[in-house]
């Protein structure tokens, strides 16, 4: 087994030009961070002639800006839940997994089984069948023209 050098690129490191990518990408992302977090803070408050106790709490620019923070951030981890999902079960359809579970809800393997040999059986029956019509239609074939025949020997004859 060989030991590799620190300066040596490995297999899983893409080389110096994925690292860059990887690194503007990072600082990309926290820019945008940084910019969305200054831009939900709040630059005036609305004032109200009657202030009840909802009006006093968000009274406060920390407050507003914790709750817009709030509300984003519970948008974005729905947003990478679904994409989530989505893909995943773009995979798992791909892959020819299906759903055998959802919730209390559960079909067992002897099900799956029996299922999978039904299919099996109609499928067999079907090709059997598919054969028994081609031959019966070359066969009917056959005598159409064997009755043709004899048709035009009576008719000449």
């Amino acid at each position: 087994m060989s030991e590799r050098g620190a300066s040596e690129p490995s297999e899983a490191n893409g080389g110096p030009i994925s690292t860059t990518f990887a690194l503007l990408l990072i600082l990309a992302l926290a820019v945008g961070v940084i910019l969305l977090i200054k831009g939900l803070y709040p630059t005036d408050l609305p004032a109200t002639k009657n202030p009840d106790f909802i009006d006093n709490v968000f009274d406060n620019r920390a407050v507003v800006w914790a709750a817009r923070l709030l509300l984003v951030s519970a948008a974005a981890v729905l947003a990478f839940g679904g994409l989530f999902i989505v893909i995943s079960t773009g995979i798992r359809m791909k892959n020819g997994e299906w759903l055998r579970r959802a919730g209390p809800f559960e079909i067992s393997e002897t099900a799956v089984s029996e299922i999978e040999g039904q299919v099996d059986f109609w499928r067999t029956a079907a090709l059997a069948g598919q054969e028994e019509v081609e031959e019966l239609t070359e066969r009917l074939q056959e005598s159409d023209e064997l009755i043709e025949q004899l048709h035009n020997m009576l008719d000449d004859g």
